[in-house]
């Protein structure tokens, strides 16, 4: 592995281990559960040592006739009973082995229990900080990112870094703990033996170095492909209609198919390369012990320890073969961990929106004028607007045709700052927009949209969504009756108070526009932008709803972009827009007269079978 990529994981690590940190006290109490826990199973080892000796003694096979006196056990015996040991020796063993196994259930408890409470609320932590960068990243974020790519972060990587963050921290610390305390008391019984293992060590870290870049790269494969089947499946479910109308079946289960054999291959070669390391690292710490066992059967090496001391040492040096294999094993854990970490990062590290303006207004009048305005679509080669030059005064009703990707929905997204404007200006009551600040400028904007986003909750609260909650019920059904909903949520069983299910899927799509309008009703903000805002409308709701917006439009200023050039015929002023550019304006009249695109337009759309 590569010293930058080496370093960058220990940089992202360290990171991730800053969330831990939050919750210190309750990490500090696992720790020392856990070193608990590492400790009694020491301690079982030298009371092994300590039972070898005594019945060695009582049965007079034992050189010496007392009871042994190296070793913990032996010391805390001396210390309890002192002379009188002998009287109760046959308590010793009992007592210290009911204490050892409380202490050692003890500490695997707290020290779980510790770790759960820090992995669950890392997890909680990492999912509100990507959730509120998502509530503040650009537009343009979204449009680059795949939505399940997006929602495999929030609830696939967020699990991947738990691994790391604490599952893994579990295992260094327990096992490394009991390792450390192994070697410590090897070291006690017989250091010379004890050199052996240590021998063996650098082995064992080289080979974990070498399959860490490794178990990092087959990581982020293993994330793409799963961000991928949410992203599929995700598509699948949401297009189910489109899917079955268009016999896009077996398309779809060829996408699934692949998305999904993909992650199954970066899984497979993830377990290839963890089947292989884990035996070649107790390959090599079993040649250890099987050196240290050829040695101390020396009898110039028997002769220098008790039967206790022996078993005890061949007893604790072969205990040390699972807790480094399960060391070993964690590297993987800790590779896939930091893999999600870094994606996760990357998000909350992502740019946010541009929000330098400070300026906040009470209210606007909603005078507009638009100066020299060019705007590119990021690494885009041609710009979508290019120098767009009008003016709006307050309560005027401006409305955009032109055929589609003339650049009619990127003009009015740049008016409550989706994208920010490159050159020229937009001012706002002689204030350019990007002097105020985001939340302020949006205050002063509704807008209706031809995509309508329905949440899963009541008719009640996606009117009065947002800021708008604290509505009362006599304006959201005022709002509602002004917006033709109030005719068809009245007939529902349970009225407002009617769960939509998904993105409203239990309306229909009529019924879903005219929510919206209620929402943009109930905001009562002095500009608006209709974005196709009665599309998804049959033309007797369509007659309804555009009587509603007439009065809702008078006194406001407002952005009307329109496919159905019937809708537009009363506004104030139309634009006329392609390739980015106004090519005329004027009345409804006064571009028929002119004879020019919209006149080509309007009657084009009006000769059409079924047109009007």
């Amino acid at each position: 592995m590569s010293q930058d990529s080496a370093s960058s994981g220990a940089k992202t690590y360290v990171r991730l281990m800053s969330y831990v940190a939050r919750y210190w006290a309750a990490f500090a109490i696992s720790i020392f559960g856990l070193v608990m826990h590492s400790a009694a199973e020491v301690a079982f080892v030298d009371l092994l040592g300590y039972i070898t000796d005594t019945v060695g003694m009582l049965t007079g096979s034992a050189s010496e006739n007392s009871l042994p006196s190296t070793g913990l056990t032996a010391f805390f015996a001396n210390s309890l009973f002192g002379d009188s040991l002998d009287e109760y020796r046959w308590l010793v063993i009992p007592l210290f082995l009911v204490v050892v196994s409380m202490i050692r259930g003890f500490g695997y408890l707290i020290g779980s229990y510790g770790l759960a409470y820090v992995s669950n609320y890392l997890v909680h932590a990492l999912r509100l900080d990507i959730f509120e960068k998502y509530l503040l990243l650009p537009f343009r974020f979204f449009d680059q990112s795949m939505s399940g790519h997006l929602v495999s972060v929030v609830t696939f990587n967020v699990q991947q870094v738990t691994q790391a963050g604490t599952k893994a921290v579990k295992t260094l610390l327990q096992q490394g703990s009991l390792v450390i305390g192994l070697m410590s008391y090897l070291f006690y019984v017989n250091w010379k033996l004890t050199l052996f293992f240590i021998a063996v060590m650098p082995f064992i870290a080289i080979l974990v170095s070498i399959v860490s870049k490794r178990f990092r790269l087959i990581s982020k494969r293993i994330q793409s492909a799963m961000g991928d089947v949410t992203h599929v499946t995700q598509e699948a479910v949401s297009g189910y209609q489109e899917v079955r109308m268009f016999g896009g079946m077996d398309a779809e289960r060829a996408r699934i198919n692949d998305a999904s054999h993909s992650n199954r291959r970066q899984n497979m070669k993830m377990s290839l390369t963890e089947g292989i390391s884990n035996p070649l690292v107790m390959l090599i710490v079993s040649l250890a012990f099987g050196a240290i066992t050829g040695f101390m059967l020396n009898p110039a090496i028997l002769e220098t320890m008790t039967t206790g001391s022996f078993i005890t040492f061949l007893v604790a040096s072969g205990m040390l073969i699972k807790p480094i294999r399960q060391l070993t094993e964690v590297n993987s854990d800790i590779q896939k961990g930091i893999a999600a970490a870094e994606s996760i990062f990357e998000i909350i590290d992502a740019e946010e929106e541009v929000d330098t303006g400070d300026v906040e207004q009470d209210s606007v009048v909603g005078k507009f004028e638009f100066k020299n305005i060019n705007f590119t679509y990021g690494s885009a080669d041609r710009p979508v607007l290019k120098n767009i030059n009008f003016n709006v005064s307050p309560g005027e009703t401006i409305a955009l045709v032109g055929s589609s990707g003339s650049g009619k929905t990127s003009l009015v997204s740049l008016i409550p700052r989706f994208y920010n404007h490159g050159e020229g200006n937009i001012l706002l009551d002689g204030v350019d927009v990007n002097d105020f600040s985001l939340a302020n400028l949006r205050r002063h904007i509704a807008i209706v949209s031809q995509n309508v986003t329905l949440f899963n909750d009541t008719i009640f609260n996606n009117i009065a969504y947002g800021e708008l909650a604290g509505c009362s019920p006599e304006k959201v059904v005022a709002a509602a009756r002004i917006a033709h909903a109030d005719e068809f949520i009245e007939n529902l069983s349970e009225g407002y108070q009617t769960h939509i299910g998904d993105d409203g899927v239990m309306l229909s799509g009529g019924q879903r526009q005219r929510i919206a309008i209620a929402r943009a009703v109930l905001k009562n903000a002095p500009v608006l932008i209709l974005d196709e805002a009665t599309s998804a409308l049959d033309t007797d709701s369509e007659r309804h709803i555009q009587a509603a917006l007439e009065e809702l439009m008078k006194g406001r200023t407002s952005f009307v972009i329109a496919h159905r050039l019937s809708t537009v015929e009363k506004a104030d002023r139309i634009l006329v827009m392609e390739n980015g550019c106004i090519i005329e304006q004027g009345s409804h009249k006064e571009l028929l007269a002119a004879a020019g695109r919209y006149s080509q337009l309007y009657h084009n759309q009006f000769d059409e079978p079924g047109a009007g």
